[in-house]
């Protein structure tokens, strides 16, 4: 039927691929029921969407990494990541207040989040959205959880850190001045929030001069000591 009407794309919103993790949160459904539904789509020819939503009711950092792999062997065409969030008038929110339900920390999130964006970026899977957009509606009934209006910034920024990091590691002794070539368009990302990146790299490495320098967007991370 949604062939025949020129629908082009079908997104399911499986939110974990882990039977616990759905059946704690209600679904009607188990991971064979979305295998055969994938499977559906592709036999049509429609281009599919995944989205996973990280820290529901029984999941964890490991749970969730399994549910990563198991949609990269589905290969989507893309994927939408929707942290937890508790929001008014939602089963969620009841379990929220009975202590049932305890919401991730941001940092928590934030760090998880990575982790399956570079394991879909390894597999070149496109995730198109992280974090739920701030609208209205959403920010009046929001109860608690990890919430950011630039959550996919942090994520990003974390990334870029971890990169920073990585290229330190690499010297055979600290100098006394860190200068990294930054591609221009990823210049706030590599500073960090509140430009919270030169200050892990201060704590980590005791090295207080850290200089930024703009380079082309073609061109990779570079540090010069």
């Amino acid at each position: 039927l949604l062939k025949e009407n020129n629908v082009k794309t079908v997104e399911l919103g499986i939110q974990s691929t882990n039977d616990r993790v759905l059946h704690a949160v209600g679904r009607p459904c188990d991971f064979e029921t979305v295998k055969s539904a994938v499977d559906s789509i592709r036999k049509h020819g429609l281009s599919l969407g995944l989205q996973l939503m990280p820290g529901l009711p029984e999941d964890d950092e490991t749970i969730f990494m399994k549910s990563v792999k198991d949609v990269i062997v589905l290969k989507p065409d893309f994927v939408r990541i929707y942290p937890t969030l508790v929001i008014k008038n939602t089963k969620l929110y009841e379990m929220y207040k009975l202590g049932e339900y305890i919401p991730w920390k941001l940092n928590r999130m934030v760090r998880l989040v990575k982790d399956a964006l570079l394991a879909f970026q390894e597999e070149n899977i496109p995730v198109i959205r992280v974090g739920l957009h701030s609208d209205t509606s959403m920010l009046e009934n929001l109860v608690d959880g990890p919430y950011h209006p630039s959550f996919r910034y942090l994520v990003d920024s974390l990334i870029a850190r971890e990169k920073m990091f990585d290229l330190i590691d690499e010297l055979q002794s600290l100098p006394k001045t860190l200068t990294f070539r930054v591609p221009s368009r990823q210049v706030s990302l590599y500073l960090g929030h509140k430009k919270d990146n030169i200050q892990a790299i201060q704590n980590m490495y005791g090295i207080n001069n850290i200089l930024i320098q703009q380079i082309g967007d073609q061109e990779d991370l570079q540090l010069v000591a």
